[in-house]
């Protein structure tokens, strides 16, 4: 997923998502690639299944953005 795919405001929400999982990883001494964050991502998504629309959204598009 190209940053243009997303509205400005949108990318930033998603960056920051990324950038808090990346600081979790960091502080757990676990490692920070792309996969263990996307991964990381996908198992909170599935945890807040129940959650609003907009966040899922979120996590959805930060986990393609991660992604190959």
């Amino acid at each position: 997923m190209k940053r243009d795919a997303l509205s400005e405001d949108y990318y930033d929400e998603v960056c920051r998502v990324i950038g808090d999982a990346v600081i979790v990883l960091a502080e757990s001494g676990l490692g920070t690639e792309r996969d263990t964050i996307a991964n990381l991502l996908w198992q909170t998504r599935q945890r807040r299944l129940d959650s609003d629309r907009d966040e899922q959204k979120v996590l959805e598009h930060a986990i393609r953005l991660l992604k190959p």
